[in-house]
């Protein structure tokens, strides 16, 4: 697989509308109905963003979307829209960082999301690289201290083990599906890809 990583254009619109991340009925059979249910909808959230609104709110400067396609295939494999973040964080941590801002600057990887055919091949792991990639960039220019998302429960287990904790602070919970918050220091995380 030949892959390049290009900014979202409208040149890409038809290879937009091909892109599918839902999960299949095996990659489901282990959950229960109503969590089935609750990651086909996340799952289409992710498809719509890309195709109904990643070019619009990228055009009005509210994010970047950035595609990995493959030159073989001429598909997108993988997605991950960044925009600006900061975040609060609690006395101790502060005190443990050194820190004495209450909120800190940060790159939010707002949306990312990996075509179901390309699963367990690292795109998601090189999403976050490239993502880390740009806040290195920017913060050449302006402060970056973290990479910071939000992801639902089934997702949670996958950004840990790419070194992502929960934030103390998390939004404020909802009697539905309540994203959690979740960060990894951009130089720490810089310096074991490096090692790696």
């Amino acid at each position: 697989m030949k892959l390049i990583i290009r900014k979202l254009e409208e040149k890409h619109l038809p290879m937009v509308d091909a892109f599918s991340c839902m999960e299949t009925q095996e990659m489901l059979d282990s959950y229960n109905a109503k969590m089935r249910r609750r990651i086909l909808k996340h799952s289409k959230e992710m498809e719509d963003f890309l195709k109904d609104e990643a070019l619009e709110e990228q055009e009005k400067g509210l994010n970047t979307t950035h595609l990995f396609i493959d030159l073989e295939t001429d598909r997108i494999v993988g997605y991950v829209s960044l925009c600006n973040d900061s975040i609060g964080l609690e006395v101790e941590e502060r005190e443990n960082m050194g820190l004495t801002y209450t909120t800190v600057p940060a790159l939010k990887i707002a949306r990312l999301a990996v075509a179901c055919d390309y699963w367990g091949m690292g795109i998601g792991k090189s999403l976050i690289q490239f993502s880390a990639y740009m806040g290195k960039r920017i913060k050449e220019m302006s402060g970056v201290a973290f990479l910071t998302l939000d992801c639902y429960e089934h997702r949670v287990s996958f950004y840990e083990s790419v070194g992502f904790v929960k934030n103390m602070v998390q939004p404020i919970v909802l009697p539905y599906d309540t994203p959690i918050s979740m960060r990894i220091g951009l130089e720490t995380y810089l310096e074991r890809v490096g090692k790696e």
